[in-house]
């Protein structure tokens, strides 16, 4: 049987060759294949970034010496031409075209454009890999940061200081409302409450009073039921349930 061809998707190519890994790896799944695209993009850059960088410098040194030689002509006096003001400013002109050049932001700028396409082209003679744009994931990663703490600041807001847990029983099930998310707990985990053991049936977000809390619904583990992670619940159970009897554990996988 003939195998499928892929239909080209140029800029799906080209989003994926600019992109940090996380994502390219996404588009990647979606069909995206980055690898010539970023090939061409690194001699791109490699050659027209090294162009770029030496015309900035000609441009920059030119513009330089002629301020400089401009100031030794027609502003300084001509009895201090042998001064060592004026030495200085004809001597030491070069070393200081050099490091104006070199402190320059717009300079870094342009020597990263070669050295990324330099690096692209390494990648892709020694893995086949494509190799993200500074230029965009330093961006992306500023705002996906900025955007965590907006999203944190929220949740804070929503649910409030943090406060002790409230264990709640409905029907069969407890219910462990907290004021702070709980990663650890997950369905693949067994969850100790007052000697008894659950599994974690769901989780939802619970409005308690005029806040909310994240709201963790635990249903009681079977005795055959096999332990692969425990996490013990620490806080304060009502007398209610705790005068419960105590049920034993589940067996303890022997993975």
């Amino acid at each position: 049987m003939p195998s499928k061809v892929r239909k080209p998707n140029f800029f799906l190519d080209l989003a994926a060759a600019l992109l940090p890994g996380p994502e390219r790896e996404a588009l990647v799944r979606r069909g995206a294949e980055p690898a010539g695209i970023s090939f061409f993009l690194g001699l791109a850059e490699l050659f027209g970034g090294a162009l770029l960088l030496i015309s900035n410098a000609l441009a920059t040194f030119q513009a330089l010496a002629d301020s400089n030689a401009d100031y030794v002509v027609n502003k300084m006096d001509p009895r201090l031409l042998n001064s060592t003001a004026a030495k200085f400013a004809i001597v030491g002109n070069g070393p200081i075209l050099w490091l104006t050049w070199v402190a320059h932001p717009l300079t870094w700028l342009l020597i990263s454009i070669p050295l990324v396409g330099l690096a692209r082209l390494v990648a892709f003679a020694a893995t086949r890999e494509a190799v993200g744009e500074p230029l965009i994931w330093l961006p992306l990663r500023l705002l996906q940061g900025v955007g965590r703490l907006l999203r944190k600041s929220e949740r804070r807001v929503r649910f409030g200081g943090q406060r002790p847990d409230r264990l709640l029983r409905e029907g069969e099930d407890l219910v462990i409302l907290s004021s702070r998310p709980k990663p650890d707990w997950n369905e693949r985990v067994t969850i100790e409450v007052e000697e008894r053991f659950y599994r974690l049936r769901k989780t939802e977000e619970r409005q308690v009073g005029s806040g909310w809390a994240y709201a963790y619904v635990l249903a009681e583990a079977g005795s055959n039921e096999l332990i692969r992670g425990l996490v013990r619940w620490e806080g304060a159970a009502p007398p209610s349930i705790k005068a419960s009897k105590p049920a034993g554990p589940p067996s303890t996988s022997a993975g």
